[in-house]
């Protein structure tokens, strides 16, 4: 034994190398499984066993065909495990009626099998069985090869798995997307407001061109992951289907939808912020124009951390520091609004001809400015449905806490 602990330290520094070198390689994050999947890998594991013992107790003699079906059924959301089921059910069942039609008819040989799977297929996917629509040409294949007590008993199985593994997704830990759906909201809120708050500050600085191009660049990049977004709530909705949790959550999945919207809107408008000043002329020196930006950044900041507030309410719906942050933050920008109008009082007189395209473009940005402080007001603002009451109940409030 102590010969083993002195050699301790040494085995403790190979280990600490190979971990590096899974990580240098990316084998780590490759041999990785996200915790969703492991959970839904032991619930198959569960239902195919019961549907296993299911079928041996009805004595059918291939119990594997059960448990085969509760594997192929048991998906991660309850409404995919029973869309599944049914998909794999009737597909079963039209394979079989396909091979007590046609097995008379036409026998067992190499050219009557070839027509039914090409039958088989065809009718899979005219019924829209997704997946599961090559079911029907194999069902179909293997009740005329094998008999059609085979196909019979196949069907009855499958009836049984299918079951079982819909049985299983409802009853033990459902999956809930309606977490991810806030993470994935604060996430896309706090990179919006970075991006603002970037914006903002370099606007002090007299940017060029190149820091236009890296804004607008940024912005598109939002914009995909806007669109990841909406797959993400999405998939919250579809977990909460036929989920004993949905009356929990569905309240907070309707105003992640909402924020969703909210963020949507102004990573289109922060779009339209970076094109205008991309579009800026890089000849534009005057003064007013000069001292109008600075106080469009001073904007950009606030909108950048009313965005981040606004996306960290998704994930804790009753954080009170953001929640004062967003009440405090509409006032303070009123403020900034009108000292940009002061600072852009000359533009429209003096600038508002066919060849003044840098002041239109500067007013544009002020507009999509103030626009952005209102995507997020909770007072009187678009979405004011994205954010929760105040004065939630204290088991939501834990809840809320826990996520």
């Amino acid at each position: 034994m102590p010969e083993v602990l002195s050699r301790w330290p040494g085995v403790r520094s190979r280990i600490d190398q190979l971990r590096a070198r899974l990580r240098q390689v990316g084998l780590r994050e490759s041999l990785s499984i996200e915790r969703e999947v492991i959970r839904r890998i032991l619930k198959s594991t569960l239902a195919a066993t019961l549907s296993w013992l299911a079928a041996e107790a009805i004595h059918s003699p291939r119990p594997a065909l059960a448990a085969l079906a509760a594997i192929i059924v048991l998906q991660i959301t309850v409404r995919s495990s029973l869309a599944r089921s049914i998909q794999l059910t009737v597909a079963v069942t039209v394979g079989l009626g396909a091979s007590i039609a046609l097995g008379h008819l036409l026998g067992v040989s190499w050219w009557s099998i070839g027509l039914v799977v090409l039958l088989g297929l065809i009718v899979g996917e005219l019924l829209r069985l997704g997946p599961l629509s090559g079911q029907v040409a194999i069902s179909a294949m293997l009740a005329i090869s094998l008999g059609n007590g085979y196909g019979l008993q196949r069907t009855i199985d499958t009836a049984i798995g299918a079951f079982i593994g819909v049985l299983v997704n409802v009853v033990i830990s459902p999956a809930s997307y309606v977490s991810e759906a806030g993470r994935t909201m604060r996430t896309l809120g706090e990179d919006l407001g970075a991006l603002l708050s970037d914006m903002g500050s370099g606007l002090h600085r007299q940017p060029g061109q190149e820091h236009y191009r890296r804004w607008l660049s940024r912005a598109r990049d939002l914009s995909a992951d806007s669109r990841s977004a909406i797959a993400t709530v999405k998939q919250g909705e579809e977990s909460l289907q036929f989920n004993p949790r949905a009356r929990r959550e569905l309240d907070q999945l309707t105003r992640q939808s909402e924020a969703r919207r909210a963020l949507d809107h102004a990573i289109n408008q922060t779009r339209g912020i970076a094109r205008s000043l991309l579009d800026l002329p890089p000849e534009s020196t005057d003064e007013d124009l000069a001292r109008a930006l600075p106080v469009l950044g001073d904007l950009l900041s606030e909108a950048g951390r009313a965005m981040s507030a606004f996306g960290r309410l998704q994930q804790d719906p009753l954080a009170d520091a953001d929640r004062a942050e967003l009440i405090r933050i509409p006032s303070e920008a009123r403020e900034l609004s009108q000292r940009a109008v002061r600072a852009l009082g000359r533009v429209p007189t003096e600038l508002d001809d066919s060849d003044s395209e840098a002041g239109r473009l500067l007013i544009s940005i002020f507009v999509d400015s103030e626009r952005l402080i209102r995507e997020v007001d909770i007072t009187s603002g678009a979405h004011r449905s994205a954010i929760a009451e105040a004065d939630a109940d204290p088991v939501t409030r834990g809840r809320s806490a826990q996520a």
